[in-house]
């Protein structure tokens, strides 16, 4: 079997998320980090953020991610069902 040049067989490469997906990614772990650190207060997260509330807003909207009462829920997202399908993968291959 051929090697390449960083010394692992192709079909052991890990697919990389297009990086679009990979942004989009950061940018849903960083609002709901944001949102959970400042107990559900979208201006104090925007402002942690160093965004507008409008801007916080329009990327929860864009990644399906509502606060109602302190409550973070999420749409069903293709991107994260990928990463953690990916977690799970790793995880068996660790035991």
């Amino acid at each position: 079997m051929e090697r390449d040049e960083i010394g692992t067989n192709e079909s052991e490469q890990e697919k990389l998320l297009p990086l679009s997906e990979a942004r989009d990614l950061l940018d849903i772990v960083y609002l709901i980090n944001a949102i959970l650190q400042s107990s559900g207060n979208i201006s104090q997260a925007a402002k942690q953020l160093g965004i507008g509330r409008r801007t916080i807003y329009d990327l929860m909207e864009k990644h399906g991610i509502s606060c109602a009462a302190g409550k973070i829920s999420i749409e069903l997202n293709p991107i994260l069902c990928h990463v953690e399908l990916r977690l799970l993968q790793l995880e068996k291959n660790l035991y």
